[in-house]
């Protein structure tokens, strides 16, 4: 009699064992989206904050720029190398010349992050961009 008992605790470890099986692969999907999802999101704003850092290195040099004129190279040049630095490639900079009372200037740095490229799960590809942009504003010192 004892023996009948032990044969239907073994059955039922069994079937436990192929049902854990089967969650998960229902659940390692939805698993791996969730990872990933955590590391694109950190990885937009890391290149977010990096366009914010690049915007405000480049409108203090636009502040103390003499002669300071709208799209200057050397600003523009400032705000790409300091994105290229971090490995941030793609980015577009712009600046104003010095307006308003008291005279402000500013630097609008913008790039459209790609995320996740070429990966598709259960049928739904998660490629594209989103637009990101910064902007920094200083008063004008000349």
């Amino acid at each position: 009699m004892t023996y009948v008992r032990n044969l239907g605790a073994r059955r039922r470890l069994t079937v436990a064992r192929g049902s854990a099986t089967v969650e998960m692969a229902f659940l390692l999907p939805v698993f791996l989206l969730l990872v990933f999802g955590v590391f694109e999101f950190a990885r937009a704003w890391l290149v977010l904050n990096t366009l914010n850092h690049a915007s405000r290195e480049a409108v203090r040099l636009a502040a103390t720029k003499e002669n300071l004129k709208a799209n200057d190279s050397e600003v523009i040049a400032k705000a790409q190398g300091v994105a290229q630095a971090a490995g941030i490639t793609g980015t577009a900079a712009s600046n104003s010349s010095p307006s308003g009372s008291p005279s402000e200037v500013s630097v609008t740095t913008s790039l459209n992050y790609s995320f996740m490229t070429g990966i598709t799960l259960l049928g739904f590809s998660f490629s594209g961009t989103i637009p990101m942009n910064a902007s920094a504003t200083m008063r004008y010192e000349r």
